[in-house]
């Protein structure tokens, strides 16, 4: 069955094969890319697996004198805490046969370059902000339940709630 857009067959199947073996809900997720050095073009290139073969993300760095020829990366990151927690919330609604016509995510970021700059230890985001509008057969209670479940188990949200251990290193290659 298709509900929202979501193929719950394959949800309710992917369920099941995890509570037959918990290791089923544990992969890493990964991105590489690189940096790209011809002038006046995107400054960093990914190219992920899709279904039917692959798709290539670009950025340019922020251009404080008004947009690049590519999003910058904060507008991925963005990007990435919308479609996840939509993705979520209309998973959920899916599962819980609740049907929905239409839905609107805007994620917001307060940001603060001070200290990018070295001028200052001001936070670099002091706060993110979501609304999501969405229009169907639901009820408020409904509707307020899954912005709740979504906050809980979306990873894009969980990310932003919580320290999450972070190991990096760079590697000079000769």
């Amino acid at each position: 069955m298709n509900l929202n857009n979501i193929d719950t067959r394959q949800v309710k199947d992917y369920k099941e094969a995890i509570k037959k073996d918990p290791k089923e809900a544990r992969f890493t997720a990964k991105i590489e890319g690189d940096w790209l050095f011809e002038n006046g073009g995107p400054q960093f290139r990914s190219i992920v697996k899709v279904k039917d073969g692959t798709y290539t993300m670009e950025s340019s760095h922020p251009n404080f004198a008004g947009p690049g020829c590519s999003p910058g990366p904060m507008a991925f990151g963005l990007f990435w805490f919308a479609a996840c927690y939509s993705s979520t919330f209309m998973t959920e609604a899916a599962m819980r046969n609740i049907r929905l016509t239409a839905a609107k995510t805007k994620v917001e970021a307060d940001l603060d370059y001070t200290a990018q700059f070295d001028l200052g230890d001001n936070p670099l985001i002091s706060e993110y902000r979501v609304t999501m509008d969405v229009r169907g057969e639901a009820t408020d209670a409904q509707i307020r339940d899954l912005k709740e479940y979504a906050l809980k188990r979306c990873m894009g949200m969980f990310t932003i709630k919580h320290a999450i251990a972070l190991k990096a290193e760079v590697r000079l290659q000769k």
